[in-house]
């Protein structure tokens, strides 16, 4: 009876040993952010390559460049990869790592991420504090076309230079008091190269058309007075006066302009750190 209560007793410890293990191991943070409280200090590089996609010295130029925009504009502009992603939610494992990473800048961490899974080839956007501002939900769309070629050549390097260029255009428009929207889009910009050949085609065109033109003139003398134009005695002027022949008028109803208004701004969500995010996500 003895060696049997010990047993039960021995199994009870053992079992309470693997719950209390269970537990703290349930304590552990998630590899890619701390835990669910929000640091006052930035936890995590701007650039976290977990999938390992990029090489040494792109990660550390890409690295250098984000810290250089971030800095010089107090927006944090941050890039993350890994291999898979925890739940369903791609924008959901974006914002609990922006945030509780301690991401962005300022009282409102004012910032926004470009995050990639290789598992499924998923891409994700988040934008918080003033980044929801700087990229509306037609920017997140422009910037993902914008690279969107790219990463499906999985030329991740080029991309990731692209968003840097990309995000520091949006923000210093946004700077200026007039952020990219539907109300304002991105004006496609023209290769230098075509705009010299345009030039170089008028130019060339105008040219040809002006001495096909003087060809046709060359049995015509200039003369010296506007009378040598006219034949003498040809022109008598036997009656002067006006006469009011008929009225047209014509009518067209002008409908009033009609007044603009939605499709544009960011679209939001609630997230458990108790702000609000906006962004997007697909594949790529």
């Amino acid at each position: 009876m003895k060696r049997a209560f010990a047993a039960l007793a021995a199994s009870v410890m053992l079992l309470g040993g693997a719950v209390t293990a269970f537990a703290e191991e349930q304590l552990i943070p998630n590899e890619y952010y701390t835990k669910n409280t929000v640091p006052e200090e930035r936890q995590k590089p701007l650039l976290y390559d977990a999938a390992d996609i990029l090489s040494d010295s792109e990660e550390a130029n890409l690295l250098t460049k984000l810290e250089k925009i971030s800095d010089e504009h107090d927006v944090d502009v941050c890039i993350l990869t890994v291999n898979a992603y925890e739940g369903n939610d791609i924008e959901l494992f974006a914002d609990d790592y922006f945030a509780y990473n301690g991401m962005g800048q300022g009282s409102e961490k004012d910032g926004f991420m470009l995050m990639l899974s290789m598992e499924d080839r998923d891409w994700a956007i988040c934008t918080h504090g003033s980044g929801i501002k700087i990229f509306t939900d037609y920017g997140q769309e422009y910037l993902i076309k914008q690279i969107k070629p790219e990463l499906g050549k999985n030329k991740y390097y080029d991309a990731f230079d692209e968003y840097a260029d990309i995000s520091e255009q949006f923000i210093q428009e946004w700077e200026k008091g007039t952020p990219y929207d539907t109300t304002h889009r991105v004006k496609g910009k023209l290769p230098m190269v075509w705009v010299l050949i345009s030039i170089g085609g008028g130019l060339l065109i105008g040219l040809i058309y002006a001495q096909s033109i003087k060809a046709q003139l060359t049995s015509v003398s200039m003369q010296h007075g506007a009378d040598d134009y006219i034949r003498q005695n040809s022109f008598k002027l036997t009656v002067n006066r006006d006469t009011f022949l008929y009225r047209d008028v014509h009518r067209e109803y002008i409908p009033p302009a009609e007044k603009s208004g939605g499709g544009g701004g960011s679209t939001t969500h609630s997230h458990s750190s108790g702000s609000s995010f906006g962004g997007s996500h697909g594949k790529f």
